[in-house]
C-alpha cells in the first residue's frame, strides 16, 4: 500500500511547462495521485519537486496523460538543460497570418469570391488546432485555463459566420504566446545564467604537491585535495591557498567586481575566478557543501516560496475566472430572454467576456517581478530566502545593528598589555592565550596573534576542550597548569571576587579610550593583568545608516554586549544615537521583541551565529558577510555576502522597488481587464480586441518586472 511506503522527493524537469495555466494542470493531474503528499513548481527553471509516497513511474505517467514529458532529474539543473520557448507557437502564427492575409488581398480585389472565407476558415484550423488540442486537455483535466476559454471563444465565432474575425483572433493568440514564452524565458535565462557560476572540472595534483596533475569533475573533488588553480580559471570547490599569491574576482558572490589580493592561508570560494598568478590550494570541503552550491539551493527554494501578495493575487485569480466565466453565461443568456436585443448579438458579447477572463496577466502580475528581484539581489551578492523577506525588507520602519563584526570589522587588535604588580607582560599573554586557545571569538583570535608575535609558546586546543568553558556576555574560562583562568570583563571578575585590590593596575583599566575593548586575565586569587584592544569601525557604515535615514526609517539603534563607553563611541562615529550597551544574548532577543511590538517590521543585522536568536525574531534577519559560513546563509532571512553594511539600504530599496513594480501591475492588469469587461457588455469591444488587449497586458506585466533586473542604485 502506498501509505506503508516511504516518502520520496523527486525532481522533475517538465520542458513544455511555460506559464502558470500549465502549472495550474500539472497540480491538479498530480494531486489527484493516491500518495503525492506535496506539490513545489519551480516555474522558472520547468521544474516540478514532488514528495511521494507512489512510484515516481506513476507520477509521469500522469504527466504524459496531460501532455506534459517529465523527466527525473539526478543532479543539478545547468543553464544548458533548459531549453527556449517551443517553436509551435512560431509556425502556428506564420502559417494562419499567412492565410489570413491572403484572404484579406482576395476579400479587397474580389469581395463577392468564395475563396477569402475558405482562406480565413484555413487560418482557423492552421492556427487553432493546437490551441484545440490543449483546451480539450484543460476541460478534460478540469482545469480551465486560456486554452480552453480561447477554444470556446474561437469555436463560438466560427460557427456565428465571423470567420474573418476568428482567423484575426486566432492569429493574434497565436502571437501572443510566442512573445509571452519568449518574455519569460528573457527572465528565466537571467535566473538560471546565476547557475553558470558553478564549476565543472578541476585539476588536482594526485600525490600531493609535488605530485602529477590531473583533470578531473569538480563533483569528485575531496576535501584534502591539492588543487592547481591557474590565472583565469574558476575556483572548483572552497579552499585555502596554499601556495602562491593572486587576485580573485568574487563577483559571483559578492556583487563587487573589484579584484580581491589572497596568499597563504586565505580562503578561497568555488566559482571565483582566479586572476594574474597560479595558486596551489587545499580542498576545504565537497563542492555540494561550498557557498556556491548553498546559494544557488536557497535561491531555488527562495523562487518556490511565494509573497504574501503573490499568494492573495493567484487567490484572486482563482475566483475571478469562475466569476467572469458565469458573467459570460449570463450576458449570452438573460438579455436575450428580456428582449433587450437578439441572441447573437449577445452571445458574442459572451465570447468576448471569455477572452477577458483570461487571468494570465493577474497570475503573472508578482511571480515575474518576485523572481526578477531575487535574481536581481543574488547578483548583487544579497542572498535572499524568499520573496516574502524581500516584501518584508520593503516595509521595514526600525533597522537594529549589532557591533562587533557588523559595524565594526570585528578583528581586534591587542594595542597594549599591562601587568599588576608580581607580573610581566609576557605571563598575562601567555595565561589568556591558553584559555582563548579554545575560542573562535574576535577577541580570542587577536590575542593568539599577539601571542605568536611574542613568541609565546600556545597550548594546544586539545588540551583545554574538557576544561573550557563559555560564560556567557562575561568571558571565558579554562583549566591551566592545575588552576582555573579567567579571560573576560570587569563583570566576571566581580562575579568570582577578585578586583583591581593592590594590583597596581589603572582603576580604569584603560577605560579612558573609549574606542578601545579591555579585556582581564586573572584567577580567582586576583587580576594578573590586562589586553587593550581595537577594532575599527568599518568606514561604509556612516554611510548605510545616514542612507537608511534617508529612506525614511524612522528608527536605528545598536545592540551589543560591549562595555558602554566603547558602544557610545562606535555608535558616534556611525551616526546612531541610540545605543544600548552590555546587552546578554536573551537582553538582545528582548529588545527586538519590544522593537517589533513598537514598530511593525524590524530587521536585526548580525553576524548570523552569535545573534541567531534575535536575528530568528526580527522580522528579517540579516548576516553579514556571509560568504564562507554555511552557518549564516542558513540562519539569516537575508545572507550579505560581502562584509558591505551598504548592501542593507540596497535591499531595503530593492524590496521597496519590488512591492511598487508589483501594484503597478496589478493595478494595471485589473483597470485594463475592468474596462474591457464594461466595453465588452456595452457592444464596444470586438474579439481581436480583446486578444489583443490581453496579450498587451500579459507582456506589459511581464516586461515591467524585467525592469528589476537593472541594478539598483545606492541610496545617497
Amino acid at each position: 500500500m502506498d501509505s506503508d511506503r516511504q516518502i520520496t522527493v523527486s525532481r522533475i524537469f517538465v520542458p513544455a511547462m511555460d506559464c502558470p495555466d500549465e502549472e495550474k494542470e500539472i497540480r491538479t493531474a498530480l494531486a489527484r495521485l493516491k500518495g503525492v503528499e506535496e506539490i513545489v513548481v519551480h516555474l522558472f527553471s520547468r521544474q516540478v519537486e514532488v514528495r511521494h509516497r507512489c512510484a515516481l513511474e506513476e507520477i509521469l505517467t500522469a504527466l504524459r496523460a496531460i501532455g506534459m514529458e517529465g523527466r527525473p532529474l539526478g543532479g543539478a539543473l545547468r543553464h544548458a538543460d533548459i531549453p527556449e520557448a517551443v517553436k509551435a507557437p512560431l509556425l502556428a502564427f506564420w502559417v494562419s497570418a499567412a492565410l489570413l492575409c491572403a484572404g484579406a488581398l482576395l476579400f479587397l480585389s474580389s469581395p463577392s469570391s468564395p475563396w477569402p472565407g475558405w482562406l480565413f476558415l484555413a487560418a482557423i484550423l492552421a492556427g487553432g488546432g493546437r490551441i484545440a488540442a490543449q483546451g480539450a486537455r484543460e476541460i478534460r483535466n478540469r482545469s480551465l485555463g486560456m486554452n480552453a476559454l480561447m477554444t470556446i471563444s474561437i469555436g463560438g465565432a466560427t460557427l456565428m459566420g465571423e470567420w474573418a474575425e476568428a482567423g484575426v483572433v486566432v492569429s493574434l493568440y497565436a502571437l501572443a504566446n510566442v512573445l509571452e514564452a519568449r518574455s519569460l524565458d528573457r527572465a528565466r535565462k537571467a535566473t538560471a545564467d546565476l547557475f553558470t557560476f558553478a564549476p565543472e572540472s578541476a585539476v588536482v595534483r594526485v600525490g600531493g604537491v609535488g605530485g602529477r596533475e590531473k583533470a578531473v569533475p569538480a563533483e569528485e573533488v575531496r576535501e584534502g585535495d591539492i588543487l592547481v588553480i591557474r590565472p583565469g580559471q574558476r575556483v572548483p570547490v572552497d579552499a585555502t591557498v596554499y601556495k602562491g599569491v593572486s587576485d580573485l574576482n568574487e563577483s559571483v558572490l559578492t556583487g563587487e567586481s573589484a579584484p580581491v589580493e589572497k596568499g597563504e592561508g586565505d580562503p578561497l570560494y568555488a566559482g571565483t575566478v582566479n586572476g594574474r598568478s597560479l595558486l596551489l590550494a587545499e580542498a576545504l570541503r565537497p563542492l555540494s557543501e561550498s557557498t556556491i552550491a548553498l546559494i544557488l539551493r536557497r535561491v531555488e527554494e527562495a523562487q518556490a516560496r511565494k509573497a504574501p501578495i503573490q499568494t492573495f493575487m493567484e487567490t484572486f485569480a482563482a475566483a475571478y475566472t469562475p466569476a467572469v466565466l458565469a458573467a459570460a453565461l449570463l450576458v449570452g443568456i438573460v438579455p436575450p430572454a428580456l428582449g433587450l436585443g437578439a441572441l447573437g448579438v449577445w452571445a458574442y458579447r459572451a465570447l468576448v467576456l471569455l477572452v477577458i477572463a483570461c487571468p494570465c496577466a493577474i497570475v503573472l502580475a508578482a511571480p515575474v517581478v518576485t523572481v526578477t528581484a531575487l535574481t536581481r539581489a543574488t547578483r548583487d551578492g544579497i542572498l535572499v530566502k524568499g520573496a516574502s523577506h524581500l516584501e518584508a525588507l520593503g516595509k521595514v520602519h526600525s533597522v537594529a545593528f549589532d557591533k562587533t563584526g557588523t559595524l565594526t570589522r570585528g578583528k581586534l587588535r591587542v594595542t597594549r598589555v599591562v601587568a599588576a604588580d608580581g607580573f610581566d607582560e609576557a605571563e598575562v599573554v601567555r595565561m589568556a592565550g591558553a584559555v582563548e586557545a579554545g575560542s573562535a571569538h574576535p577577541a580570542a583570535e587577536a590575542v593568539r596573534h599577539e601571542a605568536r608575535r611574542r613568541g609565546i609558546a600556545q597550548a594546544a586546543r586539545g588540551t583545554l576542550a574538557r576544561t573550557f568553558t563559555v560564560l556567557e556576555g562575561r568571558g571565558v574560562s579554562a583549566e591551566v597548569e592545575g588552576r582555573r583562568v579567567y579571560v573576560g570583563n570587569s563583570r566576571l571578575f566581580e562575579e568570582i571576587g577578585s578586583s583591581f585590590g593592590a594590583t597596581g593596575l589603572p582603576q580604569s583599566a584603560g577605560g579612558e579610550e573609549a574606542s578601545r575593548t579591555i579585556t582581564l586575565v586573572g584567577t580567582e586569587q586576583g587580576i594578573a593583568g590586562f589586553l587593550e584592544m581595537e577594532d575599527e569601525v568599518r568606514p561604509e557604515a556612516g554611510e548605510a545608516v545616514r542612507s537608511l535615514a534617508s529612506l525614511g526609517v524612522r528608527h536605528v539603534v545598536m545592540l551589543t554586549g560591549d562595555r558602554d563607553d566603547v558602544a557610545r563611541a562606535a555608535g558616534e562615529a556611525v551616526g546612531i544615537e541610540e545605543v544600548l550597551s552590555g546587552l546578554l544574548p536573551d537582553d538582545k532577543l528582548r529588545k527586538v521583541e519590544a522593537l517589533v511590538a513598537s514598530y511593525g517590521t524590524v530587521a536585526m543585522v548580525g553576524d548570523g551565529v552569535n545573534d541567531a536568536p534575535a536575528l530568528a525574531l526580527a522580522s528579517v534577519g540579516i548576516a553579514m558577510g556571509a560568504a564562507g559560513s554555511p552557518a549564516a546563509i542558513e540562519t539569516a532571512d537575508v545572507a550579505l555576502m560581502a562584509e558591505d553594511l551598504r548592501k542593507v539600504p540596497e535591499a531595503v530599496v530593492l524590496g521597496r522597488r519590488m512591492v511598487s513594480v508589483i501594484r503597478q501591475n496589478v493595478v494595471a492588469s485589473l483597470a485594463i481587464k475592468a474596462g474591457f469587461l464594461v466595453a465588452a457588455v456595452s457592444g464596444y469591444a470586438t474579439l481581436w480586441m480583446a486578444v489583443a488587449a490581453d496579450m498587451g497586458t500579459t507582456l506589459l506585466v511581464i516586461g515591467n518586472g524585467m525592469r528589476l533586473l537593472k541594478k539598483t542604485e545606492r541610496p545617497v
